[in-house]
């Protein structure tokens, strides 16, 4: 019983580290590491949004994210159950996004999701396997350029990906 125990901590602790790779690479817009979380046949359900194949989930979010002015995701509570060589998890992340619109005005948003997450031990590592984005808030406030560079400072997100500090600090 103690074995089981041990081996569904690191389970968790290996599932754990992909969860909180997910926005450190989306945040970077890193798409390297984006790919490195997801096993090569899982699946994406974003309701609305997006619908398909974990590589061309990250396409999707490189497209998306890159022309932001700035993004930030946050990791919230982290559930996860292991079950052998299979898990799934729920995690509560934060978006907080700012969008340049056509109008020239700036969306700034924050939207409030759930991530149920299905993994799988596959060649002796953790992968995920499945994703469904659940929405649960989103907020968005319009401002004025003028406003946003009077009250703003950002670093602009397409601006930081392997050069952002954090790579050398860990050593990658």
């Amino acid at each position: 019983m103690q074995d089981q125990g041990v081996s569904d901590l690191l389970a968790q602790s290996a599932i754990m580290r992909l969860i909180h790779t997910y926005p450190r690479g989306l945040d970077r817009l890193d798409k390297e590491l984006l790919l490195s979380i997801g096993h090569a046949d899982a699946t994406v359900d974003f309701p609305g949004m997006f619908s398909g194949s974990w590589a061309g989930f990250v396409d999707w979010l490189m497209a998306a994210h890159t022309d932001m002015l700035y993004n930030r995701h946050t990791i919230g509570n982290v559930l996860i159950e292991v079950d052998g060589d299979k898990a799934v998890s729920e995690t509560t992340a934060t978006a907080h996004l700012v969008v340049k619109r056509a109008d020239g005005d700036i969306e700034n948003r924050e939207t409030h999701s759930r991530y149920l997450d299905s993994w799988r031990l596959d060649g002796g590592r953790w992968w995920l396997a499945g994703r469904r984005t659940l929405r649960d808030y989103r907020s968005i406030d319009i401002i004025t350029p003028e406003r946003f560079a009077a009250t703003t400072s950002y670093v602009h997100a397409a601006d930081v990906g392997r050069d952002d500090p954090s790579y050398a600090h860990f050593g990658r």
